[in-house]
């Protein structure tokens, strides 16, 4: 079952290992595999800067959206992408080695 967070004018739906943003001037939306899905959160004032986009390296986020949240806003956040860094986390069926 998809998970969903909405802020503003963008919906994310994490469904499985796969991450969509969407926005609601916009006819296409963003994907990520949650394999290369990068978040970046920084405070700022009160709240906090997030970004979300494709990881590179250990410590950069490419592409993707910014956005503010408050205190509030980022505690929803922090347990919507828990699912997401959960379903990264997961092996796969098909990864798993088997010995027969």
């Amino acid at each position: 079952m998809a998970a969903e967070f909405q802020l503003g004018d963008y919906i994310l739906v994490q469904d499985g290992r796969t991450l969509e943003i969407f926005h609601r001037g916009l006819s296409e939306s963003s994907r990520y595999h949650v394999a290369f899905l990068g978040v970046d959160v920084q405070p700022q004032g009160d709240g906090f800067k997030v970004r979300l986009g494709t990881r590179q390296g250990d410590d950069q986020v490419m592409g993707g959206v910014r956005l503010k949240m408050d205190q509030e806003e980022f505690a929803r956040f922090r347990d919507f992408i828990a699912l997401a860094i959960a379903a990264r986390d997961r092996v796969s069926p098909l990864n798993e080695s088997t010995s027969h």
